[in-house]
């Protein structure tokens, strides 16, 4: 129950802190804070992204007075770390107590040698009682305190060791501890574990025989239990000389370590390499190069003292490697998508497949920072890749638009098959001519080296085919409307002729009309329409010239009896009608035949009379004539109205 209420209370805390935090910058700052608890010791780390810089002093300074503004009553020590997120460990730490505490002034460390004797004093500042004070990281501890004691047999001269922390001034004044106040030290740790000399192991082992070993009241100890400690205590002293004999022979522990120049001249290749070398394979042989500097600092063992150098320079070799690792991963990605640009045309799905790698690529590339080796290498690559990204888009918007077009064509021609099922007249037919040629348009403006072209190309010879037959129909058919219609035009304009009797105009329209009818082509539409009236035409256009002959005749037969009526005194007076020709001789002509035919009788001139008869014989064939021609029965009658004379016409 007490480390579950010490969570809760460590999220509380946090965020709190993080409010705070939000609070002191007005917004949403890059710093994310977290907490732990061990110990009565409160951690607070910020961490913030890799591209971040801040200002560690200031940030230091600033997290501290918000934690001491908290309620801290269990908390004796708060440790403020700032670390870069994805890394295990910070890169500045700083320390304080909550309460007033009396730290003293100096404090002495008197390591001993192998032989137990005092070798010399250690000398460390009060930033250094800060990292052994870091419950947090034990490795780190052991590391310090191992190195201390390095540089304590090693060097009988008093090191100082001097580590700036942001936030604090540094501190010129040294404190000089001793062995045992290391345990006086606010650690919660085992600070003993860190001493490591073999009187401490030969300590613990004795301690161990003697709590193993049965121990009798008497003040005599037996000899068989004697000697088997004397046993156990050779047995750990030779394990101490081959663990020592061990220890001193690894690389970069005795002598000139040349592991670490090694490296550095390694990673001096690989920027050369990533600088230098233009093609593809730069990142793997410059990766190639750092991952074999850092396998040989993984040699140097811990308890060397170029152990912490080699830790910081395999963990910026490591950095740098993933960052190569990253470009190399684009790299095959931009090779994995030009590989599959291959083999034009490519349809839409590969297209967007190809599109994503180059994104994955680019992504990758973006991901290495301005601050590595590999960046102007990563960024000439993004450059190169951006521009393939923008052309790929532009191939996978033309096979999109390739296929729209495609489509749109398809459906054009199948609208025009579906009209040419019902299609009959003019207007039909031009939406078919109009569908097929849409589809055609769409058809030409696909565009090659796509897939749609190739189908394009197969149906091209089909819809040019069907747009030529459609206009064909439809000429046909606007032949046939335009004949229809004439025809119905000149028919009603014969009737408005035959209406007012003008037969002459009636006949030429009736002509006209039919004329147009017989013009409709029998493949069109209009042709069942207007087979019913060419008939219907040709018998009235008979009766329209029947009566437009009748008029003629009557016409004629005026025109005769006006000629044959004329004379001094005038002969007749006459009337025509299609059915009888009327003509009645004037009282003048009479009087005058028969004061004429009195004078002959009296006169007795034969010639005279001969003349008379001759010119009443002639009035009588040109009376008749006139009825022959005009094929209309004749009736003459005198100036009294009685019919003295008929005529029927021959046949």
């Amino acid at each position: 129950m007490k480390t579950a209420i010490r969570n809760i209370n460590t999220q509380i805390l946090e965020h709190n802190l993080q409010k705070s935090w939000q609070s002191l910058k007005k917004s949403n700052d890059v710093c994310q804070i977290q907490c732990d608890l061990k110990a009565g010791t409160l951690l607070v780390v910020c961490q913030h992204p890799v591209n971040i810089v801040i200002d560690r002093q200031k940030t230091i300074a600033e997290l501290k007075s918000i934690v001491q503004k908290q309620e801290l009553e269990s908390i004796e020590k708060v440790g403020i770390c700032l670390n870069v997120i994805g890394h295990i460990y910070p890169y500045a730490y700083h320390s304080f107590f909550t309460k007033s505490r009396q730290e003293e002034s100096t404090l002495t460390f008197m390591p001993k040698s192998v032989d137990g004797n005092i070798a010399s004093e250690v000398k460390i500042t009060p930033e250094l009682l800060d990292s052994l004070d870091n419950p947090f990281n034990l490795k780190d501890l052991e590391g310090i305190s191992i190195r201390l004691k390095s540089e304590g047999i090693s060097d009988s001269n008093s090191h100082v060791i001097n580590k700036n922390i942001p936030g604090e001034k540094s501190q010129k004044s040294e404190i000089k501890i001793t062995s045992k106040l290391l345990d006086d030290l606010d650690n919660p740790f085992d600070v003993e574990g860190l001493d490591l000399s073999p009187k401490k192991i030969k300590r613990k082992a004795r301690n161990y025989v003697e709590q193993k070993s049965p121990v009798r009241k008497e003040s005599t100890v037996n000899l068989a239990t004697f000697s088997q400690v004397e046993f156990l205590s050779a047995s750990l002293s030779l394990a101490i000389l081959i663990g020592c004999f061990y220890a001193i022979t690894q690389p970069c522990v005795i002598g000139k370590c040349m592991i670490i120049p090694t490296a550095k001249e390694l990673n001096q290749q690989s920027l050369e390499t990533i600088k230098n070398v233009k093609n593809s394979l730069a990142p793997k042989q410059a990766q190639e190069k750092l991952e074999t500097a850092v396998q040989d600092l993984e040699k140097i063992p811990f308890w060397s003292i170029r152990y912490l150098e080699s830790q910081h320079l395999k963990s910026i070799y490591q950095t740098e490697t993933e960052h190569l690792e990253t470009i190399r991963k684009a790299l095959r990605n931009g090779q994995q998508a030009a590989q599959h640009s291959k083999g034009l045309p490519l349809p839409a799905e590969d297209w967007v497949e190809i599109q994503s790698l180059w994104q994955e690529a680019i992504a990758l590339l973006e991901k290495v920072p301005e601050d590595s080796s590999a960046y102007p290498f990563a960024k000439n690559k993004l450059q190169q890749y951006r521009k393939y990204l923008v052309a790929i888009k532009g191939r996978l918007t033309t096979e999109e638009e390739a296929n729209q077009k495609l489509m749109a064509a398809k459906t054009s021609a199948q609208l025009a098959e579906t009209r040419e099922v019902i299609a009959q007249f003019p207007e039909s037919w031009k939406n078919v001519y109009s569908n097929w040629a849409d589809a055609l348009d769409q058809v030409y403006t696909i565009p090659p080296q796509t897939t749609a072209y190739l189908e394009a190309k197969n149906l091209l010879p089909q819809y040019e085919q069907k747009l030529q037959l459609a206009e064909e129909r439809r000429i046909i058919e606007q032949i046939g409307e335009e004949a229809y219609n004439q025809a119905i035009g000149y028919s009603k304009q014969a009737e408005v002729f035959e209406r007012r009797g003008n037969w002459k105009e009636a006949t030429e329209y009736w002509q006209k009309a039919l004329n147009s009818a017989e013009e409709v082509p029998n493949n069109s539409s209009y042709y069942a329409k207007v087979k019913p009236l060419v008939k219907s035409y040709k018998t009235l256009l008979k009766v329209a010239q029947a009566n437009q002959r009748l008029l003629d005749t009557l016409a004629k037969a005026n025109q005769d009896l006006s000629k044959t009526c004329q004379g001094k005194p005038k002969i007749c007076q006459y009337s025509v009608t299609k059915d009888l020709i009327t003509v009645r001789l004037t009282s003048d002509y009479v009087d005058k035949i028969q004061k004429t035919a009195k004078a002959v009788e009296s006169s007795k001139d034969k010639k005279s009379r001969s003349a008379l008869e001759k010119h009443l014989k002639t009035l009588q064939v040109a009376l008749e004539a006139i009825s022959n021609n005009a094929k209309i029965p004749l009736e003459v009658y005198n100036p009294q109205g009685l019919k003295i004379a008929a005529h029927i016409p021959n046949g």
